[in-house]
């Protein structure tokens, strides 16, 4: 009976374990921009896969964050489980200057 319950700890650790390697502890602050891993509906395998960026409000315990939308049309507040929440990193988008199309035309 002993061996039995010591099998079963000892699968419980080397499962924590497994779980525990592929997960990041994260924390995030009032005014951090997130993304949100929102509930899909239906089966879209196209659809995006998270939505935002939404700000965050305040914790709301340890693993609880409150969120709200960034745009005033859609004022969106929900407290959600930070499983669900990626850190937003803005992209430096590039733009072509219409002049270098322009001497590429010239040299051909």
């Amino acid at each position: 009976m002993a061996e039995a319950a010591n099998n079963v700890y000892e699968t419980h650790l080397q499962n924590k374990q497994r779980f525990d390697h592929h997960r990041k502890s994260h924390s995030f602050k009032a005014g951090d921009l997130i993304l949100y891993d929102w509930p899909k509906q239906g089966d879209h395998k196209l659809s995006p896969i998270f939505k935002g960026p939404f700000v965050i409000v305040r914790p709301v315990g340890a693993v609880f964050y409150e969120i709200k939308s960034t745009t005033q049309q859609n004022k969106i507040i929900k407290v959600v489980h930070v499983q669900h929440l990626r850190l937003y990193f803005k992209r430096n988008t590039t733009t072509v200057e219409e002049n270098s199309t322009d001497e590429e035309n010239e040299s051909h």
